[in-house]
């Protein structure tokens, strides 16, 4: 299926008005909108009034509800598409249909009034009147893992839930039950898919169902509400007595996590469960759940028992024809439109997702079987790809035999505190220790980091391409990094220019350079961790995974590769037989590894909240370390005394590499996903969502 084309809105406040900013398949563009959003968000009682009264009025009446609905519609555009933006559309889609290719409207919203005003109701009479019906609408919540489709061995599971405490009113939640079930049938009696209910309306029943079984899409059919003193959209489930308990969409998304498989993708089929509060952008159920799930479909408004009930049966049934989620829900609209063609229901819906691929499922392409476990005495071959012809010669890394000489570090003092203005997604050190890499969405950016400048700066095509890995060569002289454009590239840090690029099936998470630097490693969402000659550009090993990879790291001789994988564990490989030297396993995805620099150690970090020390001898645990959050980062001190971990609420800690005895902690105001050590190791770099690159300075911590 062609690739979607994407126009894509980036708001935001400004001097002056809201800036915007636009990005797409014929251009880009940049202006100021002046848009009173606080009065429009003053209109949506208005709204939602006039969006329940066309679903019960006689059609007579539907024109005369429809007039402000028109009008706040017709507002959002003029004041988005003014000029040069409406040109850009409009030569937008017709190159889509041209090529025979979706056009999706992508809102990326950083300001929390335009967040909540209901931007699917954009509407212009030239242009064929509201575009959420020619086009999908996803609201982008910028979160750092993109979405890819997930391979799922059927069956895919669906669990729905209904919840009707005695207090609120009643709703047709047993039609609803009824058309999910036929909207699935064909796929139910397939083996495809199977539809499970929560035997109850309570948090506990919810608890002990997602805790037993997960699910890959999690269905509420109920109440919802706005609690505008917390700022946060929520459930109303029952209690043991039948009365309202709610149930904080924060709370919502920590009880999902718990399920395994976890939910992909929400449906909240309740009202105001995409309402958000104009002072917090995140404040809305669906847009809080994305920190849990990659995708939310909510209701802005209160909705009509009818109207749940048709917008679900018409948007399963596009699910179950492999349709991506964002089409699946301009499917729903459109029969929402078509039954009553004067109804408003159809603005109701919103969806809420990461950057990525739409199709959050592929129901054709069954989960490879993970490789079975082993110990160290036993070796499993895999899957050896030799690239270069059919000579079977071919052979992967060998250390060099003579030795790089690196300067010594030049003693210096880094900025306490870099500001990136970008969510760090990768860091790296330079061996001599004066600059650092970061990257982060479209941008690769060389520090200094005594001053704090910018020494270059590199933009990367796709409004969402995410620079997911960065690393130096042992010389200094080259920078690798990887992307969510499938692309793998080596600069030259003498120019900053690129020096080739490795295609990728699917996002390249990591690279790593050999002692050599004459061999590069990548990992790819596409489920192999690849060693790439980088005199000849060719690949000389493929070792073949589970599932995604996420981090490949070189042994300091080598002759070794560790990788980690989503299917919960990390490998060490023989880099010169493609051998599996053993599995390494945990409870969640594994998502950093490294090695020490005397080779000894290794250590392994997972969304399981631990991290793992092994000796390399024989592989045997030496003890672990937990957070409070999954470990986005793990990484050795260079004298391999001591290991650094970054976690997704914020802690970085460091620990004594023999023991785990802890010794420092770190608090980033969110995510910290990247942790770094200075060549001289008086310095700990630490970075992540709060924009922030850290310099710690560490105290004699080996006493």
């Amino acid at each position: 299926m062609p690739e979607d084309f994407d126009f894509v809105i980036e708001m935001g406040e400004a001097p002056g008005g809201y800036s915007i900013g636009v990005t797409s398949p014929s251009g880009e563009n940049h202006t100021i909108a002046n848009l009173d959003a606080h009065e429009l968000l003053s209109t949506l009682p208005t709204l939602q009034a006039a969006v329940l009264g066309s679903a019960a009025r006689s059609r007579g009446v539907g024109d005369e509800l429809e007039t402000p609905v028109r009008k706040v519609g017709g507002t959002l555009f003029n004041a988005v598409f003014q000029n040069a933006t409406k040109a850009l559309y409009l030569s937008s889609r017709q190159k889509a249909e041209e090529q025979g290719r979706r056009l999706r409207l992508v809102l990326r919203v950083r300001s929390p009034e335009l967040a909540a005003l209901p931007w699917e109701l954009l509407h212009d009479s030239q242009l064929g009147g509201y575009l959420c019906l020619h086009h999908p609408i996803v609201r982008h919540v910028e979160v750092l893992e993109p979405v890819s489709p997930l391979c799922v061995e059927p069956p895919l599971r669906i669990l729905g839930m209904e919840a009707l405490p005695g207090s609120l009113g009643t709703l047709d939640a047993q039609a609803e039950r009824e058309y999910l079930t036929a909207a699935l049938k064909p796929l139910i009696d397939e083996g495809m898919v199977q539809l499970d209910w929560v035997p109850g309306h309570t948090k506990q029943h919810l608890f002990d169902a997602l805790l037993r079984g997960g699910c890959h899409i999690f269905h509420f059919v109920g109440h919802g509400k706005f609690d505008e003193r917390r700022r946060q959209g929520m459930l109303v489930l029952s209690d043991d007595q039948g009365r309202e308990d709610l149930l904080h969409a924060e709370a919502l998304g920590s009880l999902i996590s718990i399920a395994s498989p976890s939910p992909r993708l929400v449906v909240l089929n309740s009202c105001e469960t995409g309402t958000s509060h104009a002072e917090d952008l995140f404040s809305s159920t669906a847009a809080e759940l994305e920190h849990t799930v990659p995708a939310v479909v909510a209701m802005q408004f209160a909705v009509t028992d009818k109207a749940a009930i048709l917008f679900s049966r018409a948007f399963y049934h596009a699910l179950a024809a492999n349709r991506p989620v964002d089409e699946a829900v301009r499917t729903g609209r459109i029969a929402l439109r078509a039954d009553k063609d004067d109804s408003l229901e159809c603005f109701t819906p919103v969806l809420y997702q990461r950057s990525g691929d739409a199709r959050l499922f592929d129901l054709t392409s069954p989960t490879k079987a993970p490789p079975p476990p082993i110990t160290g005495e036993e070796v499993d071959h895999i899957q050896v790809d030799q690239i270069q012809g059919d000579s079977q010669d071919v052979k992967a890394p060998q250390p060099s035999g003579s030795q790089i000489t690196i300067p010594p570090p030049v003693d210096f003092t880094p900025r306490p505190a870099i500001d990136t203005d970008h969510w760090v997604v990768s860091m790296a050190v330079h061996p001599e220790g004066r600059l650092l890499a970061t990257g982060a969405r479209r941008l690769v950016r060389v520090w200094d980091a005594v001053t704090g400048q910018v020494t270059w700066e590199r933009r990367l095509g796709g409004w969402s391409t995410m620079v997911n890995a960065i690393a130096f060569s042992s010389d200094g002289g080259r920078l690798a990094t990887g992307s969510t454009d499938n692309v793998a590239r080596v600069w030259d840090m003498a120019t900053g220019d690129i020096s080739f690029e490795l295609t990728h099936e699917h996002f390249v998470n990591a690279v790593d350079f050999d002692p050599s630097a004459r061999y590069l490693a990548t990992g790819s969402a596409d489920a192999t961790a690849s060693i790439w000659d980088l005199g000849t550009r060719s690949k000389v090993l493929s070792l073949r995974h589970a599932r995604a990879v996420r981090d490949v790291k070189f042994s300091p001789d080598g002759q070794l590769l560790l990788t980690a994988c989503d299917d919960r564990s990390a490998y060490v490989w023989d880099v010169n037989t493609g051998e599996q030297k053993v599995q390494i396993p945990h409870k969640d995805f594994v998502l950093r590894v490294a090695f020490s620099p005397d080779g000894r150690k290794i250590a392994t970090c997972s969304e399981d909240r631990t991290a793992q020390v092994r000796e390399t001898e024989t592989w045997t645990p030496l003890f672990h370390v937990e957070h409070h959050s999954g470990l986005r980062a793990v990484t050795f001190s260079p004298d391999s005394s001591l290991i650094a971990t970054g976690s997704e609420d914020g802690a970085v800690c460091v620990w004594r590499a023999d023991t785990g005895r802890s010794l420092l902690q770190v608090n980033h105001k969110r995510s910290a996903n990247a942790v770094a050590f200075y060549p001289d190791g008086r310095f700990l770099a630490s970075a992540g969502e709060d924009k922030l690159v850290h310099s710690t300075r560490l105290p004699d911590l080996q006493r």
